[in-house]
């Protein structure tokens, strides 16, 4: 298991519209965000809850979240690949369009109405 990398730290406020979590962090931080971005320019973070509130009253603690997929798992977000598909499905659905029934030709004389 990787060491985590604590960052910033958070709290629960209470405001006019109800509880929300204020989070903070600072320039250090800040730069050890920037370091540690995925390989897609991201970063994740995962907020715990705290077992004891620190001495500043924060609640809640910031580590980033270091996972990344293998190849095996990385998503198919190929723009070709899309396009393909989106060109595909509007084939299968223009070939699936019936033209509608004529009903003037299909009127039958001896309805009650």
């Amino acid at each position: 298991m990787s060491k985590k990398i604590y960052v910033g730290g958070g709290k629960v406020v209470n405001g006019n519209f109800g509880l929300f979590h204020r989070i903070s962090f600072n320039k250090k931080d800040l730069e050890t965000m920037l370091n540690n971005l995925n390989s897609k320019g991201y970063i994740n973070l995962n907020m715990n809850e705290r077992r004891e509130p620190s001495q500043y009253g924060q609640t809640h603690s910031l580590v980033i979240d270091t996972w990344e997929p293998t190849n095996s798992q990385e998503p198919k977000n190929d723009p070709q690949q899309v396009q393909n598909f989106a060109l595909n499905k509007h084939q299968t659905l223009q070939q699936e369009i019936v033209e509608p029934p004529n009903y003037d030709e299909d009127i039958d004389e001896d309805l009650p109405f």
